[in-house]
């Protein structure tokens, strides 16, 4: 039977043998690889809750992220370019559905946990800040100077654990260990409350780290593309796009859109057959085996992490280094400094919804991470 098949599949099997719920999580994880993350093995939620009888454990975790407000304000984030600059170029939230879809369609290919894949995915930036990687570091430098720092992987979890309370019996979303665990993707170890210590979290969480990579690298190149910063010839000095075109016809050699479906699909079909080699070199026959392996299983050989390392320094160089691109990062560090330094002073146009943190320091860390560029935009001129 077709893995592409499974969720179909699935359904087909309980309408004809009237499985109910409680079996649903054995239909689903016979489907699964045995070094999987399986649904009936998963280690539940921090708060104690009635499993849901015609929905798998990952599956709620999903619809809860989509529902936060914090998902929805992704859209009012910037990626490179920001969001009222043009609607083609990808902001915060399209980066995410790109994620999602990429993790999915390789826990597809690998036999994992789709669900679990979708559920990081669509998690991992939650906690990003306005204005992208540049938000990011200059709201942790104003941290480091008050002896903290942020992370916006640490910053998706106060997320979901604490921020997003959408429920009267518990603080935050209460998602399974699994996806919290996935969240904490830059992790080498991971403590578990059993006092048991892992080196590497569940293949779901893997790929979503790897997804997350193709996802920016192939957007960029087409966002960049797009805005003229290079030209399609500029590819065909980089090992990984000049493979890519050359297996293209001719006539699409030219062809923007052609030309970055072809570089995802080289990059998922490489992805996925290094991770098998991996798989067997290591002997992987559980997900124990998956957690005690000292290295990363789902990641590129030495040849492609090289082409990924080249990739990068052309995006460097061309797109995130580009001056009008530097004009708007050094513009929201500035404006995260200064709504950062005022509300240092006045802590009382922090909203009541943040005072779940004693320290105001990190109130004022929590509030500057949760707004929109334009948020921060309108702050700076109406307060600072």
């Amino acid at each position: 039977m077709k893995i592409y098949w499974i969720h179909s599949r699935i359904l087909l099997l309980m309408n004809q043998n009237n499985i109910d719920g409680a079996n649903l999580f054995k239909t689903y994880d016979d489907f699964l690889a045995p070094f999987a993350q399986k649904n009936a093995t998963s280690r539940g939620r921090k708060h104690q809750e009635l499993p849901d009888p015609e929905r798998l454990p990952f599956q709620r975790d999903r619809g809860r992220i989509v529902h936060t407000n914090s998902f929805r304000r992704l859209k009012g984030k910037m990626q490179v370019v920001p969001p009222h600059k043009s609607d083609h170029f990808r902001n915060r939230l399209s980066h995410t559905l790109e994620v999602a879809q990429i993790s999915r369609d390789l826990a597809r290919s690998l036999r994992l946990n789709e669900d679990l894949a979708e559920a990081v995915a669509l998690a991992h930036d939650l906690g990003h800040t306005p204005f992208g990687h540049s938000g990011e570091k200059a709201l942790d430098l104003k941290m480091k100077e008050q002896g903290s720092f942020f992370e916006h992987n640490q910053q998706s979890l106060r997320i979901v654990e604490i921020f997003e309370s959408r429920y009267l019996d518990f603080p935050g979303l209460n998602l399974s260990l699994e996806v919290l665990e996935g969240i904490q993707k830059h992790e080498t170890f991971f403590d578990r409350s059993s006092g048991n210590k892992i080196f590497t979290p569940h293949l779901e969480a893997q790929l979503v780290d790897i997804a997350d990579e193709i996802a920016y690298l192939s957007a960029d190149l087409e966002d960049g593309l797009r805005g003229e910063f290079f030209a399609i010839e500029d590819l065909l000095g980089l090992e990984i796009p000049a493979q890519a075109i050359e297996g293209l016809p001719l006539e699409a050699r030219s062809h923007r859109p052609a030309i970055i479906r072809r570089i995802i699909k080289n990059f998922l079909a490489k992805i996925v057959a290094d991770t098998k080699d991996n798989l067997n070199k290591k002997s992987v026959q559980s997900l124990q085996d998956v957690q005690n392996s000292k290295t990363k299983i789902v990641r590129f050989n030495e040849e492609w992490s090289q082409g990924f390392k080249q990739l990068r320094q052309f995006l460097w160089d061309r797109y995130y280094s580009a001056p009008e691109i530097l004009a708007v990062n050094t513009k929201g560090q500035e404006m995260i400094a200064s709504i950062f330094d005022f509300l240092l002073i006045h802590p009382q146009n922090i909203p009541d919804n943040f005072m779940k943190q004693e320290d105001v320091v990190r109130r004022v860390c929590d509030y500057i991470a949760g707004m929109t560029d334009e948020f921060a935009e309108k702050f700076t001129k109406d307060l600072c």
